[in-house]
């Protein structure tokens, strides 16, 4: 019996492994330390010749002041209605709470509080899945809420921003106020 061999070009598939091992090493260059910010809003040197120069010629405007009073304007409400969010996470209404007060710009990075939230994330994301009837009887989806930045005291602490919509009192809102009573006659 004869057997039949193949050739094999073994150059090119050595070649293509040593240029495939090239390719995927190529990515290794920069490392990035997930525990620390060093990207480039942090690394730049945001001053530039032409804003140094312009800088050293030009001198700042003065400050002009109006003839006028100054007038305080704010929003008469900071608060924002929504319907029900069934899927609230305290970790996004909460943040990480991080503060670096050596190093300001350094807050943005990856502590133990992410991987902590990760699997709690997803667990509480699956329960709420599976509790989305149950929710939907406590507080129906035609129910009006409002956020108004401040965490308010749930069931479990101080965990979400959403609570049901108070109407403001108001004229319509005031009940009806009774007339003075008349003070009784009495005969002699």
């Amino acid at each position: 019996m004869r057997w039949i061999t193949r050739p094999t070009n073994k150059p090119v598939a050595v070649g293509l492994a040593a240029a495939l091992v090239l390719l995927l090493a190529g990515g290794c260059r920069h490392v990035p330390n997930q525990f620390r910010e060093d990207g480039p809003a942090v690394s730049t040197n945001w001053e530039t010749p032409t804003s140094a120069d312009v800088k050293t010629r030009v001198a700042p405007a003065e400050p002009r002041s109006r003839g006028w009073p100054t007038v305080t304007v704010s929003p008469a409400r900071g608060a924002v209605q929504h319907e029900p969010v069934y899927f609230e996470d305290p970790f996004a209404d909460k943040g990480d709470g991080r503060t670096d007060q050596t190093d300001p710009g350094n807050v943005h990075r990856l502590g133990w509080e992410d991987y902590l939230a990760m699997p709690y994330c997803l667990g509480r994301h699956i329960l709420n899945w599976m509790f989305l009837p149950l929710s939907a009887v406590v507080t129906p989806p035609w129910t009006v809420m409002e956020s108004d930045g401040v965490l308010s005291r749930q069931l479990l602490g101080y965990d979400h921003d959403t609570t049901p919509l108070r109407p403001l009192p108001s004229a319509e809102n005031q009940p009806a106020s009774t007339p003075p009573a008349q003070p009784e006659t009495t005969q002699s």
